[in-house]
């Protein structure tokens, strides 16, 4: 019997990597809202954590267009640390997608910056509002990486298993607020092919 190689599902995996680094800030208890939604081969993760450090600076470059661009390791003892997961992932994130956005709501400051095929396109400072502090993050997958959209079933049981470890996080996919399942309520096993 041959073996079926299952395409993967690139969209998901940009979600759950956000979503995660949503949820430390959850944790952290700087957050308490986390939003997702997908459609196709694009997505957006929102959070109304601290939101990324706009003042900080690594290797002399922007803290902010830095993470989202480097993927060399190690830093200089000096700068390791903090930055050194969230800049892979965020940087890695970023040249899985044909475009990527970048919103950041923190003290009084909102700036956005948006990627082309990995490469910083534009750099705006935004209105103010009165909203509240976080990071939106919002992209397309590149067709290259994957033509078929994303299984959204497949990304609501894994929230809503996010959910049901997380008592206490407000969590919105597509636009509705998700519920925990109870602890004896079983999820619906998904087979490769849904």
């Amino acid at each position: 019997m041959a073996d079926t190689l299952i395409p993967l599902d690139v969209t998901a995996h940009a979600v759950r990597t956000l979503a995660l680094y949503s949820l430390a800030e959850f944790q952290s208890g700087q957050a308490s809202t986390v939003r997702v939604s997908v459609e196709g081969t694009s997505f957006s993760v929102a959070d109304d954590g601290r939101g990324h450090a706009i003042d900080r600076t690594v290797a002399a470059s922007p803290y902010l267009q830095f993470i989202y661009t480097h993927l060399e390791y190690p830093f200089a003892a000096e700068e390791g640390g903090p930055v050194q997961l969230p800049g892979i992932g965020m940087s890695l994130l970023n040249t899985l997608c044909s475009e990527l956005s970048v919103t950041v709501h923190r003290a009084g400051e909102r700036h956005r910056m948006t990627y082309r095929a990995g490469h910083l396109y534009s750099k705006e400072d935004l209105d103010l509002g009165t909203g509240p502090t976080g990071n939106t993050v919002s992209g397309t997958v590149g067709p290259h990486l994957q033509a078929a959209h994303t299984n959204i079933e497949h990304i609501e049981q894994w929230l809503l298993v996010v959910l049901a470890s997380n008592p206490g996080l407000k969590l919105h996919f597509n636009g509705r607020e998700l519920h925990a399942l109870p602890p004896s309520a079983p999820l619906k096993k998904l087979q490769p092919s849904d």
